[in-house]
């Protein structure tokens, strides 16, 4: 979770004699930072666990990735006040993910990725009402029109947030409570890439963000 440091700006000035003989040198210093109204806190349903069950090696397909039964799981935020926020994702396995568009799975005791897993979001409420996606590949500086629909993929670069009004381009609306199903959708690579003689784990980490506006 990123919150940045509240801080208050005070001026300080000081005096002293100075010979008429010496001379006076200044440099200007500022010093900024933000107040936010209130913290949020993001939970996940089953303890932020999908668990992709059992999978026998012989029902992979061999030359094509092999897609899993997606896990729904219920996320919430929840701000002591009205927030504007985004959600950003961070691959804790990042190496082993076969494209940059995915998170990684894990490796196989030969070092071979296993395969990727998307997050997205939907039916997602916004105190109460609908919550229009909108996106920002800006770090904030500007956001795609807010638009009905999805699922909302949660990237690992662009920021993700909901506004209350379709259409605008303004950002994420102030909310204090937002509800959403998370969809974890996980895939296998080829069989005929992975070592499958021995038992594999899936391993799959990732940490979802709540960044402050």
């Amino acid at each position: 979770m990123k919150l940045s440091t509240a801080l208050i700006a005070l001026a300080v000035s000081a005096s002293a004699a100075i010979a008429p003989t010496a001379f006076a040198q200044s440099a200007d210093l500022s010093v900024s930072g933000r107040i936010f109204p209130g913290a949020c806190v993001i939970e996940i349903g089953n303890g932020g666990v999908a668990d992709m069950g059992d999978i026998r090696a012989d029902t992979l397909n061999a030359d094509l990735t092999t897609v899993l039964e997606p896990v729904d799981l219920p996320v919430t935020v929840t701000c002591e006040s009205k927030v504007r926020f985004a959600l950003q994702g961070t691959d804790n396995a990042e190496n082993s993910s076969p494209s940059s568009s995915y998170y990684g799975l894990g490796l196989t005791p030969a070092d071979e990725k296993i395969g990727g897993v998307s997050f997205n979001l939907s039916d997602v409420t916004a105190d109460g009402g609908a919550g229009y996606f909108t996106r920002s590949y800006t770090n904030g500086q500007n956001w795609t029109p807010a638009t009905a629909g999805g699922p909302y993929n949660i990237g690992k670069k662009d920021l993700v947030g909901f506004a209350k009004t379709q259409g605008g381009n303004t950002g994420p609306s102030p909310i204090e409570s937002l509800q959403a199903v998370l969809r974890v959708g996980a895939y296998i690579q080829p069989a005929s890439s992975l070592t499958l003689t021995d038992e594999i784990v899936i391993n799959g980490s990732a940490t979802i963000h709540v960044m402050y506006l």
